[in-house]
This record gives C-alpha cells, sequence and structure tokens, in this order.
C-alpha cells in the first residue's frame, strides 16, 4: 500500500474512529463523577449498549465468594468454606440485565471468559458465528450477533475483572483496539470507585468512633476493676476468664444494677479484640421506630429527618465486642433482624441496597427470665439459642454481702476524687446498717447512696442513715422495679385468659369475654404481643 492509499485509507477511517473514540471517551468521563462502585459498573455497561452500540455488555470482578452477596446468599456454608478468588458477573446490560444465573461465577482458566482472565490477553473476532471460541452458535444466530470482543480489566498488574460485550455489527480492527484502552481506563475507574468506597466508609468509621468515644468519657461510668472476693462473683470471674479468650456468644443474666457491663467490659478485655473499643447498646432505651437505623445506620434520605448517612451498632463493632444489654426488651420484629445478623454476619442499612459484612462478637444482657419469655412467646427459641451459648449469672448483691464492706471502700476513694472531699470511711453502725439492708438496686443503689451520703457529709465520715432512710421512703412509696409495665400486665392477663379457656378467644366461653374486650381487638392485641394460642 503506497502512501497515498494509506491517506485516503485514513481519511476513510477517520470520522467513524473519531466518533467511536468520543464516545467512549463521554461514558469515561461519566464513570468519573459515579459515585460507588456498583453505580461505576451499571455506568459502563449501560453506556456501552445506548451510545457505543454493543448489543451485550458484561462484567465479572475478579473476588472472592465472601465478597459476592449473590453467592452468599445461593449457599452460606459453602461461601465461608471456599474464599478462593474467582470471576463473578456483577453488572450486565443490554439482552440481559440479570447477574445471578449460570454464567454468575467463572473459574479463571475457564470458558472465554476464564480464558482472558488467565492469559490477561484480550479476546476479540468480527464473525462470532464461525469463530471455535463461541460455542452456541444457535443463541449467536437467534440473537443476529456479529462481533465478540473481551478484555481483561488491570489495574497496576492486577487482574480487577473483564469485560465482555457482543454486538450485531462487525466491528473494526479499530474499534477493537479502542475498546482495549476503553477497558484499561475502565479498570482504573472501578478500582479508584473502590477505593474510594474503603476510604469514605474509614472515615464515618472514624468519626463515629471518635464520637462514641467522647460520649464514653463524658458518661462518668463509676469504677473500672470488679469488686468482691466472695465465691459468687470468684465463680463469675472463672467463667469471665473461660469466656473472654474464645469468640464465643455470652449472655449476661441477672437483676437490674448487678454490674452485666462491668462483666462484658472484662470479657471483651480478655479477647483478642481488646485493642478495639467495645460498642454498646441498650435495647431497652431505644424507641422501637429507631431500632433498626440504630443496630444497621440508615443512608441519607432513608426517611424523615435523615440529613446524613448514619453507621450503626453493629458496623461500629466490626472487628471488636458488641454489647446489647437489655435485650430481653426487644420487639419479635426486632429479634428477627437481630438474628439475620447474628447468623449471617451482614445487613443492609436502612434505606440501602448494600450488604455489608461485618465481623462482630456479641455479648448480651438481661435482667428477665429469657427461658419463661420463650415459653410466653414473647422471645424467639432461635435468637435464645443463639445468644445463650455460654451463660454467666451476675449475682444481686444481697447474695454477696461480704464484698459491701470493699464496695464502700472503692466508692468513696472515687467520690473523695470526684467531690474533692476527704472521706475516711464509714462508722461501724453505719456498715451493720449497710449489711443488713436487702438492696433491691444491688451495687447501682449502692453506689447512689454512699454518693448521697457524700455529698451531705459535714465531716470526713460521711452518715449513711439518712441515705438509706430515703431509699427505703422511694421503695415504699410504689416506684419499685417489681412493678410491671401495662404491656407485661397486659400479656400477663391476656396469656392466663388463653390458659384458662384452652386457647379460645371468641364465644361464652372465650378469653374475650373474661378479658371485657371485642375479641377482633384481643386477636390484634396478641398479634402485636406476639402472644400465640397455647398448645392444649
Amino acid at each position: 500500500m503506497n502512501g497515498n492509499t494509506a491517506q485516503a485509507v485514513a481519511t476513510r477511517r477517520s470520522p467513524e474512529s473519531a466518533l467511536h473514540l468520543e464516545t467512549l471517551r463521554q461514558i469515561t468521563v461519566q464513570t468519573t463523577v459515579a459515585g460507588d462502585v456498583s453505580e461505576v459498573l451499571n455506568v459502563i455497561t449501560n453506556a456501552l449498549v445506548t451510545s457505543a452500540g454493543v448489543t451485550l455488555a458484561r462484567i465479572w470482578l475478579h473476588r472472592s465468594a465472601t465478597d459476592c452477596p449473590i453467592c452468599r446468599a445461593r449457599n452460606s456454608k459453602q461461601t465461608s468454606a471456599t474464599p478462593e478468588l474467582a470471576l463473578h458477573l456483577t453488572a450486565s446490560a443490554g439482552l440481559y440485565s440479570h447477574v445471578d444465573g449460570a454464567l454468575h461465577r467463572i473459574e479463571v482458566g475457564n470458558q472465554k471468559v476464564g480464558e482472558i482472565a488467565a492469559s490477561r490477553r484480550p479476546i476479540y473476532s468480527d464473525d462470532v458465528e464461525s469463530d471455535p471460541r463461541i460455542p452456541d452458535k444457535e443463541w449467536v444466530r437467534q440473537q443476529g450477533l456479529q462481533s465478540f470482543a473481551g478484555y481483561p480489566l488491570l489495574f497496576r498488574g492486577e487482574l480487577v475483572g473483564v469485560l465482555g460485550m457482543f454486538s450485531r455489527q462487525r466491528l473494526t480492527a479499530h474499534q477493537f483496539q479502542s475498546f482495549e484502552v476503553f477497558a484499561a481506563q475502565a479498570a482504573t475507574a472501578i478500582e479508584t470507585a473502590e477505593l474510594f468506597s474503603k476510604i469514605e466508609r474509614l472515615n464515618d468509621l472514624l468519626l463515629f468512633k471518635n464520637r462514641y468515644l467522647q460520649e464514653e468519657i463524658r458518661s462518668d461510668r463509676g469504677f473500672e476493676g470488679i469488686i468482691g472476693k466472695s465465691s459468687s462473683i470468684r465463680e463469675v470471674l472463672r467463667m469471665v476468664r473461660l469466656a473472654g479468650p474464645t469468640d464465643a456468644c455470652v449472655l449476661l443474666s441477672g437483676e437490674s444494677g448487678t454490674g452485666k457491663e462491668l462483666i462484658a467490659r472484662g470479657v471483651h478485655d480478655l479477647s483478642t479484640r481488646r485493642e478495639r473499643t467495645m460498642i454498646r447498646v441498650n435495647c431497652g432505651a431505644i424507641p422501637q421506630a429507631l431500632l433498626e437505623s440504630e443496630f444497621f445506620g440508615h443512608e441519607r434520605g432513608a426517611f424523615t429527618g435523615a440529613l446524613i448517612r448514619r453507621l450503626g451498632r453493629f458496623e461500629l463493632a466490626d472487628k471488636s465486642t458488641l454489647f446489647m444489654d437489655e435485650v430481653g426488651d426487644l420487639p419479635l420484629e426486632a429479634q428477627v433482624k437481630l438474628l439475620r445478623v447474628l447468623q449471617e454476619h451482614e445487613f443492609e442499612r436502612v434505606g440501602g441496597t448494600k450488604t455489608i459484612r461485618v465481623d462482630v462478637r456479641p455479648i448480651a444482657a438481661t435482667n428477665r427470665d429469657l427461658a419463661e419469655a420463650v415459653a410466653q412467646h414473647r422471645f424467639r427459641e432461635d435468637l435464645f439459642y443463639r445468644l445463650n451459648v455460654l451463660s454467666i449469672r451476675v449475682p444481686p448483691l444481697r447474695e454477696r454481702r461480704e464484698d459491701i464492706p470493699l464496695l464502700v471502700e472503692h466508692f468513696l476513694q472515687h467520690f473523695q476524687r470526684k467531690l474533692s472531699k476527704t472521706l475516711k470511711g464509714v462508722s461501724k453502725e453505719d456498715m451493720d446498717r449497710l449489711m443488713a439492708y436487702s438492696w433491691p438496686g444491688n451495687i447501682r443503689e449502692l453506689q447512689n447512696v454512699l454518693e448521697r451520703s457524700c455529698i451531705l457529709a459535714r465531716d470526713a465520715v460521711p452518715e449513711i442513715s439518712e441515705s438509706l432512710a430515703a431509699a427505703d421512703k422511694t421503695r415504699a412509696s410504689g416506684w419499685s422495679s417489681e412493678i410491671p409495665t401495662l404491656e407485661e400486665a397486659e400479656r400477663v392477663a391476656i396469656s392466663r385468659a388463653l390458659q384458662a379457656t384452652g386457647g379460645r378467644i371468641g364465644g361464652p366461653k372465650g378469653a374475650a369475654l373474661l378479658l371485657d374486650v371485642n375479641p377482633s381487638t384481643l386477636r390484634s392485641r396478641m398479634m402485636q404481643l406476639g402472644i400465640r394460642k397455647p398448645t392444649i
């Protein structure tokens, strides 16, 4: 070919080539303004179909099955046992938009997509019907396909994935080459989006952990060590030493004010996760409407008032420990969602679609009898067994009275620093009063009584009798933790009525008549409270 002919060919090709390159350039620009990885992938595949004349565009990412939500959903057991890398179909546009079909997971080296990944070289053909590398000739003829192009997506020499596309037009050698340049740009865009997502998540995590730690610093936890030498507290510490080094879930049971959170911190401090902050959440203090957001976080705009994206407690506790206090107060709907994340180790933020995987060691605490709650259908049996792997009962203060002098000495030292007062202990008479008191509020009540006495103290020896009398008066006035809530009382009344009527709700011998309510109202309350008819 002489110079004039070559120039003429170049002139004939330049309008088509310029248009093709301009289209690919515009697609590349779109990927730079896209958000997360999934958005970048969809921009690439959809733009190739709508703007570059491609009939089917697909992207397989080179990743582990544990990082693929489709593979995890198919078989969680197999996922945990097969962490090796493979090609996973993540984006598709044109003829097919689904990504969970038979070609979702392809081993490197298998089929033409796997061959591209193994060789890290492109494969393309302008006559797919006669190309032996394209086996499904009937499908090719039905779709009227003429060309195929497949390119490895490489970033700094590492395999990101494979871009494959079919076209009903015969692609020229120049188009094949321009697609290869575009594939390199696409790999960079995908990897950059992945890195930015990781950076954004780490920034959010650091921001919320900083806020959380500031809250922890501002809240005075009173004491840092577990005080006591009684046999009951020694048994608790023995269980803490056994549970700490494991990753097993621990269920702490005991009355309110016994120091269950302190025991949870002891378990965490003995674990391999002790370098990270233990995250805590009080399940009984969160309104039901906000429980899901508190546990799993939410995306911006997920609901009214969600002005920013917020990480939930599970995400904050990744690679650490999550202490769930008063877990028995969770409503049944929230129990279902909690069970899922404990079993699958994954969740989605409220208003989000991205599945987030976490590695969290759960510790739960309750002052309720969860076994009884299970029997009354107020707590899920499967969640109870999931939480109750290692059980530690924290004894009430009345069962460890010999520890009271040690606790008094510890609290007085603490309040001496806090109040900047000189305190030298309590009188023998007051110590006898403290030892004889029943302590329905346990250690928390003892701390409050001593703090009140120290604040009112006129000299170095605080008087306890007045503070104890005030505590007795409060209890006598009816403000007692033994009084059930309205919901608890309603639940007990309905359960007893159903037992008395053999599970019958309506009619002259039904529970509704006993409770003096409409049968439909009773059924509605039973559904809301999670009460089932007893099995007779």
